[in-house]
């Protein structure tokens, strides 16, 4: 099973709060990294994925407005 055939049942949201937690324990975690280069790297990735995972939780959540059936302009 691949990692995301396994998280492709999880909801957006699920995944945003994954990311925020992911990005966090990067963030407060520079002592685990071998150098701040390195930290950086990693801290920059996790910071792009939440941006990304929250950009779509957004999209997705925002109301779909789609004209009444029938409706003209």
């Amino acid at each position: 099973m691949t990692a995301d055939l396994a998280y492709s049942f999880r909801s957006i949201h699920e995944d945003l709060e994954r990311a925020v937690a992911d990005y966090l324990a990067i963030s407060r975690g520079s002592h685990l990294y071998a150098d701040a280069d390195a930290h950086a790297v990693a801290e920059a990735k996790a910071w792009e994925r939440m941006m990304g995972m929250r950009e779509r939780a957004e999209s997705e959540s925002a109301p779909q407005i789609r004209p009444a059936e029938g409706a003209t302009a």
